[in-house]
């Protein structure tokens, strides 16, 4: 914990130090090459970084490769992860997923949260569902889910739909 917060205070100190230094200014403008340049600026340090704690033999390393493997063991990991794994197959299976659980999850709470916020007497009725929903924890609902729709792909996106239909509802409304 307590490295998190030497961690925190560092960091905005030094991005502090580098905004008094360099003399930005507030919503001032920025060319598109330059901001281009820092986004690719920001890229490299990151893989840099990356590179650095995973460099090495497995015993000599920062972050060993179970945690985070190297980008040339990634890089190496495609082939494998699209002829042998399914990779494309599985992704779109997951898009599929989260689109149908998100897109039930509209279905209801778009027009139950607008009815919600133009009848008292709805809004009344339906308040329940949406304080508990706001204040349970996520996790809390894949019993639910396992309960309600069992262990396959309905249980899947109705656990989506449920998480979905959790953070819509107040929005809505």
């Amino acid at each position: 914990m307590i490295g998190f917060i030497i961690f925190a205070v560092a960091f905005v100190a030094l991005l502090t130090a580098v905004v008094r230094l360099t003399g930005l200014r507030v919503r001032s403008g920025l060319p598109t090459t330059r901001a281009l340049l820092l986004t690719v600026g920001f890229v490299a340090l990151l893989i840099g970084v990356w590179w650095f704690v995973t460099r090495g033999e497995q015993d000599s390393r920062i972050v060993q490769s179970l945690i985070l493997p190297s980008p040339l063991e990634v890089l190496k990991s495609f082939v494998p992860l699209h002829v042998e794994q399914a990779l494309v197959r599985s992704a779109y299976w997951s898009w599929l997923r989260v689109t149908a659980g998100f897109g039930l999850a509209a279905l209801v709470a778009l027009p139950l949260g607008v009815y919600m916020a133009t009848f008292p007497s709805i809004a009344a009725f339906f308040r329940p569902l949406s304080l508990a929903g706001a204040y349970v924890p996520i996790v809390v609902f894949i019993p639910l889910s396992m309960t309600w729709f069992g262990t396959g792909e309905t249980q899947k996106i109705g656990f989506l739909f449920i998480g979905c239909f959790v953070a819509l509802l107040p929005l809505v409304i």
